[in-house]
């Protein structure tokens, strides 16, 4: 496999449901280039402001600067285009076949192949029976990776086997990949690449195959306590939660990569809004740990770590506030407020235009939420369907799968049950409805899966 082919699987691999801005970085923002598609093509997925005026500060983030994830309209990443989905039973058999094969491009091509066939149709009822094989092939792969595009593929293909099949996994699958992945997550001898998809594999795989709310708080705890706040002193409830012998550390840990450092928010993110739906007293005692460390992030060169930490402070403070019944303040909400907004009016010469009014909507959303309770609004539209996301948990709920399933997320909505459990949404999938610019949605009575495993 020539270099270049290699770079380009590991761009699409890592950045699957991730719109890269000019200067390399993720950013919510886009250009307004549309390529047309055919009908059974799929096509990548991409997060796109409304605002057009960069520095109107003025604007509702729930209504003027609502940001549409459009699934069918636009190529926004590097992920190879699924052109047709006939036979696609065939040649998902074919590349797991080939991960047994001795060259690592042959291998690399498979993975690229089962990556791309299981983030853009739901493989889960047609492929049952290969199920617990294509999983210990998948670690495998991950395992004895010879190069970061075969490891990354794998670790991608690890968190979509969980999307597809995850629901159903045995105690035993779930319990050893979680071990698995933890060991590359820490891992410090691994390249940034392979620890992030590692992290990003492991929030997925807890958030749909936990046996409950512990053990999302378990992987959570290994989160802060190897990422995000290694120095915070032993809290007294930690014997509460079941460990691999591993997971302590005696050793100071160095600063983790800001990549890493910027999954393993989004990873707390994700199981965050399991634990605080389950147990508000549980969640707000961990957060008090990460308080400190969230704090610091929002200081941190990069953009997508601060955006990652302000959006789990507005996840916090909106769910504490709705359980009590009242509106919650954290204990430094003051400073926490003078930064977000010191933030949102930063000059954009340090990272660009683009970029800084990507974080300034984004921000901006946060101190809605913690001033004035409101949190901003998503729209996922695709196929003449829509939904709407405004409730913080279920928008760090979307940007997950759709960071993992990228342009695939529309499919998987209509087709795979485990997303309306975790949304609360089923599409009607009549012929009449699709061609309707709002979707007809039934809003499922029951709670969501996080609530389910409570």
């Amino acid at each position: 496999m020539s270099g270049g082919n290699t770079n380009e699987l590991l761009r699409a691999a890592l950045n699957a449901g991730r719109v890269p801005s000019s200067s390399g970085r993720s950013t919510t923002r886009n250009s307004r280039k549309a390529t047309p598609k055919s009908p059974r093509s799929v096509s990548a997925s991409r997060d796109v402001s409304d605002a057009e005026d960069y520095d109107d500060d003025d604007a509702s983030v729930a209504s003027d600067d609502t940001w549409v994830i459009n699934g069918a309209a636009e190529e926004t990443t590097e992920e190879p285009i699924m052109e047709s989905t006939e036979n696609w039973q065939d040649a998902l058999q074919t590349a797991l076949d080939t991960l047994s094969e001795k060259r690592v491009g042959t291998r690399e091509r498979g993975l690229a192949t089962v990556a791309q066939i299981m983030a853009h149709i739901y493989v889960g009822e047609a492929m049952e029976g290969r199920k617990l094989a294509s999983l210990e092939s998948l670690k495998r792969c991950a395992k004895s990776a010879k190069s970061d595009v075969e490891g990354v593929l794998a670790l991608r293909g690890i968190a979509l086997w969980f999307i597809n099949f995850g629901v159903d996994a045995s105690a035993n699958e779930y319990t050893e990949t979680k071990v698995f992945l933890k060991a590359l997550a820490r891992d410090r001898h691994l390249s940034s690449h392979l620890r992030v998809m590692a992290l990003a594999a492991l929030g997925v795989a807890s958030f749909v195959s936990g046996a409950d709310y512990n053990d999302s708080a378990e992987v959570l705890k290994f989160v802060g306590d190897w990422f995000i706040h290694p120095d915070a002193p032993p809290d007294d409830d930690d014997e509460n939660f079941e460990e691999d012998e591993e997971d302590d550390h005696d050793d100071e840990l160095e600063p983790a990569p800001a990549s890493v450092m910027r999954q393993a928010l989004e990873t707390y993110g994700l199981l965050m809004t399991v634990v605080v739906d389950a147990n508000a007293r549980v969640a707000e005692k961990m957060f008090d740990r990460a308080f400190d460390a969230h704090l610091e992030a929002l200081a941190a060169d990069s953009i997508e770590i601060r955006l990652a930490a302000a959006q789990n402070f507005a996840l916090m403070h909106s769910e504490l506030s709705r359980q009590d019944n009242s509106r919650f303040e954290f204990d430094r909400q003051e400073e926490l407020v003078a930064t977000l907004s010191a933030i949102k009016h930063q000059s954009s010469k340090r990272h660009g235009r683009r970029d800084t009014h990507a974080q300034r909507l984004a921000v901006r959303g946060v101190l809605q939420t913690i001033e004035s309770g409101v949190p901003p609004e998503l729209k996922l539209a695709f196929q003449g369907r829509s939904v709407r996301f405004a409730e913080w948990p279920r928008i760090l709920r979307l940007h997950a799968f759709r960071a993992v399933l990228g342009g695939g997320i529309n499919r998987h909505f209509v087709d795979n049950p485990l997303l309306g459990q975790v949304f609360e949404v089923v599409f009607d999938t009549g012929a009449d409805d699709r061609g309707s610019s709002e979707a007809r949605m039934v809003v499922s009575p029951n709670s969501s899966l996080a609530k389910a495993r409570a």
